[in-house]
């Protein structure tokens, strides 16, 4: 607390009428960050034409926040900060799951993805690879980009749920995303 009341000029005394204590302070940066990538994501997928743009829409979103985020973050969380680790599962569980359950429900109907696909098992399969990225003893950040790794993930899982039409689809999309 002492660190981070220098870092942006204000007294210790201001944090603490902000903010109960550092857990307080971590379960509402949590919060914060978790309420502008739902508000990124609920735009992306208005904006979206159809169910693959949309699903690539979302990865770029999560681009952005594995590239300006610390991994060992993720780990800190886990290991220090319970309360904000709980409220980070209870959301990955409602809102993560159904968004995903929404896409691949939307591609299904616009013939993108196959019909057979289990919306609930691969929803969650999806839920958890993406984060896998976030397992340092599976993917050390210093010998993989995790960027990559999450987009080769992503594809994988995009080539395994599309049709055909959405394979042609999801080509042209990443080629597109890939050039950027």
């Amino acid at each position: 607390m002492d660190d981070l009341a220098r870092n942006i000029g204000v007294s210790k005394k201001t944090l603490y009428e902000l903010f109960e204590d550092k857990d307080d302070l971590v379960l509402e940066s949590v919060k914060y960050m978790l309420d502008s990538n739902q508000c990124e994501t609920e735009d992306a997928f208005k904006k979206s034409k159809n169910a693959v743009e949309q699903i690539i829409a979302i990865l770029v979103i999560m681009e952005k926040m594995v590239r300006g985020m610390n991994l060992v973050c993720y780990i800190d969380l886990q290991r220090h900060y319970p309360v904000a680790y709980k409220y980070l599962q209870e959301h990955k569980e409602s809102y993560l799951f159904e968004c995903i359950a929404e896409n691949l429900r939307q591609g299904i109907k616009e013939e993108l993805y196959r019909e057979d696909v289990d919306i609930d098992i691969i929803a969650r399969f999806r839920m958890e690879s993406s984060l896998i990225v976030f397992q340092n003893n599976i993917f050390p950040q210093e010998k993989y980009d995790i960027v990559k790794v999450n987009t080769q993930i992503f594809a994988n899982y995009m080539y395994g749920v599309a049709t055909l039409k959405g394979h042609k689809l999801l080509s042209k999309y990443l080629s597109s995303h890939l050039k950027k």
